[in-house]
């Protein structure tokens, strides 16, 4: 057997790719030689005998063997490069682990060569969710790890307060860094028939919502994704909210108002072509920050003065307003960016790192 050291990771995206790459990392010598009748070079030199950083070409496998290109990428690494698809990548792993191999996640091995941070900082590159939060965080590379440093050098050398004011300048930016690798979550509510689904297809651009002209027809949390201005919006379309709900639909707008509660931002729509509600005013009074949308504009407006003057108004049907509510929503939620070369925590062990330098000294500190 291989020595535990020795591990197998895959290193594309999940799911099937047109090429998928496995990386094998530990004591490559001992693989060479048990890894004979396995795979084979077309050069007929083992894999230890391949010169490092020169692509060659092999074939994998005892029976219906498999072309695959391999390359030695360090004295302890090699990556293998066959068929993107599961079935290829399983056999080629199943093979390594039959051998003793240990078959792990990208990051294990990223971290054993790297380090955590450059490992965290990596991780967080390949979950970005848009073009423009991929910027961000590929220009955060090593930052927070010198950032560490140097506050804990500063609290060695007596200096606490002064990390600690420049923990909280970092902290400041937590949820925007956050949010460079997970969606901003915009939840849509209001009395039934207001237009919410309609809504949520208009913005994304596709049908992803069902629409239905009775009342009570979402009962649960249907979500979409978009982007606007360059960040990631899941929006959510939750059960009409009206007071006379009962038993299965009751529980549906309990779903709904957690979901309320619990977002980025609100969006609070009126259907403007139907005179006020009790709930309608009542959900105004509940969710004064929410951004208003004066929803079926298309249609004759009968709220008249009643209407906040703060309202957007929109219509799904023609199309209307919807670049100027995505605008406000993006706003909302980003309404200033860091400077360029601030250091912005992106993950919640990079949050909690910074919150350590916040906690009072103890008294035999």
């Amino acid at each position: 057997m291989l020595a535990r050291s020795l591990t197998a990771a895959v290193w594309t995206p999940s799911g099937r790719g047109a090429v998928a790459t496995i990386r094998v990392q530990g004591d490559l010598a001992t693989l060479s030689e048990r890894i004979v009748g396995i795979f084979q070079t077309a050069s007929d030199r083992s894999l230890e005998e391949t010169p490092q950083q020169r692509i060659g070409f092999g074939q994998w496998g005892r029976d219906a063997a498999e072309d695959v290109v391999f390359c030695r990428t360090g004295s302890d690494a090699c990556e293998i490069h066959c068929h993107g698809g599961n079935v290829a990548v399983r056999r080629i792993l199943d093979d390594l682990k039959s051998l003793g191999c240990e078959v792990v996640d990208w990051r294990s091995q990223l971290q054993v060569e790297r380090g955590v941070w450059e490992c965290e900082h990596a991780d967080a590159l390949s979950r970005a969710t848009t073009l423009r939060s991929a910027g961000w965080i590929a220009a955060q590379a090593g930052r927070m790890e010198r950032a560490i440093a140097e506050m804990t050098e500063l609290v060695a050398n007596g200096q606490r307060e002064l990390a600690a004011s420049r923990a909280n300048e970092m902290l400041a930016w937590a949820n925007f860094g956050l949010h460079l690798t997970r969606p901003w979550e915009v939840v849509l509510a209001g009395r039934p028939n207001v237009g919410k689904s309609s809504l949520i297809n208009a913005l994304v651009g596709f049908d992803r919502s069902i629409v239905f002209d009775e009342p009570g027809t979402t009962r649960d949390v249907v979500t979409a994704d978009t982007v606007f201005d360059g960040w990631a919006i899941r929006l959510s379309d939750t059960a009409g909210q009206r007071g006379s709900a009962q038993d299965l639909e009751a529980a549906g707008i309990a779903r709904a108002r957690e979901a309320f509660v619990n977002a980025d931002e609100r969006l609070l729509l009126l259907d403007i072509s139907h005179p006020p509600h009790a709930d309608d005013r009542q959900l105004l009074v509940e969710w004064p920050d929410a951004i208003v949308v004066a929803h079926k504009a298309d249609l004759p407006d009968v709220w008249g003065e009643a209407l906040p003057t703060n309202a957007i108004r929109v219509s799904s049907l023609q199309r209307t307003g919807l670049k100027e509510l995505s605008s406000a929503i993006a706003t909302r939620l980003v309404p200033q960016l860091p400077s360029e070369v601030e250091t912005i925590p992106l993950t919640d062990r990079q949050c909690s790192e910074l919150m350590a330098f916040r906690q009072p000294l103890t008294p035999n500190s």
